[in-house]
């Protein structure tokens, strides 16, 4: 699909989720808490077109879907501007997505499984529904399962499982701490093995669909592996976060990204983005970090800063002068 936009948001609508996955890293108090609104879908609209520019939204939480007609804000908000959603696949108000939402405005849908939690809800059978919904309504759906240790003994079952549904299951790395480990770091060698092996399966069953959504996903859980070879030092490279991406919360807060530099209110339609990249001073999400740290998605003067600091001597001082010519 082709889309063209400025700004990509990580917006959490809610923090709220129906969900109590035990390797969650969300609180459980916001997690248990009643999905607040703080803006209706006229002052959410309003909030995003008053910047001027077009976002490519991604949903998340908590379970967007447990956010008050979900469904109409989403509606709202493609008229404009682009959508890539993050989902439990709990809620029946997914079938109405389907419906009436353009699958043209909409990047990804990523379906996360969580399998434990599924089973012992006895929800399978709906979520391998809402799935095919979607992909027959013509959405790229991409159902993940995060891969905690036991998770990856289990996986050539959990896989066979959905692939007897017409599913092909990604693996998604565990990040955080879970059961006094901290993961990715601490996944054993033969389950860092097993982990890049069912990810370049995941790659090939995708093929088709990484095909038609034309760029990765944000949430590009197809190149985890990379994750498994120890932490990127995103902190102190040259970042967009600010200028092309920003974290958006349930109130309409506007940050840069985890550093809480706060850039204004959507809801207020006071946002300022910053003119300029600065260097990371946090590590908010592996995902935003790759992306927006990355040569493509920095502008031109900054990729020219970037190359100078690489090169020492006159060339680097050659490097600056052409720097100061474009910005002048």
């Amino acid at each position: 699909m082709d889309m063209k936009y400025d700004v990509e948001a990580d917006f959490s609508p809610t923090t709220a989720c129906n969900f109590r996955c035990a390797y969650c890293q969300i609180p459980a108090s916001p997690r248990g808490a009643a999905p607040g609104v703080y803006g209706t879908d006229d002052q959410w609209q309003d909030g995003f077109d008053a910047t001027g520019k077009t976002w490519l939204i991604h949903t998340t939480g908590g379970e967007p879907f447990g956010y008050p007609d979900f469904v109409a804000l989403c509606e709202r908000l493609t008229r404009r501007h682009f959508l890539s959603i993050n989902s439990n696949f709990s809620y029946h108000s997914v079938d109405d997505f389907a419906q009436n939402i353009r699958p043209e405005r909409v990047h990804y849908v990523h379906a996360s499984l969580h399998y434990e939690e599924r089973r012992r809800r006895a929800s399978l059978d709906a979520f391998v529904a809402h799935a095919h919904k979607l992909r027959d309504a013509r959405f790229n759906v991409l159902v993940s399962q995060v891969m905690t240790p036991q998770m990856v003994d289990d996986f050539p079952v959990v896989s066979a499982c959905l692939e007897s549904h017409g599913l092909s299951v990604i693996p998604k790395m565990l990040r955080g701490r879970f059961e006094g480990k901290r993961y990715p770091d601490e996944y054993s060698a033969e389950h860092k093995a097993r982990i890049r092996e069912y990810q370049a399966a995941a790659r090939l069953k995708y093929a088709a669909v990484i095909e038609a959504m034309k760029t990765p996903p944000t949430i590009d859980m197809f190149s985890d592996s990379h994750l498994l070879s120890g932490k990127r030092p995103y902190h102190g490279m040259w970042c967009g976060s600010g200028c092309n991406f920003v974290v958006i919360a349930p109130d309409g807060a506007v940050y840069r990204c985890g550093s809480g530099q706060r850039l204004g209110n959507l809801l207020l339609k006071n946002v300022r983005l910053l003119d300029d990249p600065k260097r990371c001073d946090t590590s908010y999400c592996p995902y935003f970090c790759e992306k927006y740290t990355s040569e493509q998605f920095l502008p031109v003067q900054s990729c020219i800063r970037m190359q100078a600091e690489r090169i020492p001597g006159k060339a680097s001082r050659l490097l600056r002068m052409v720097q100061s010519l474009i910005t002048r």
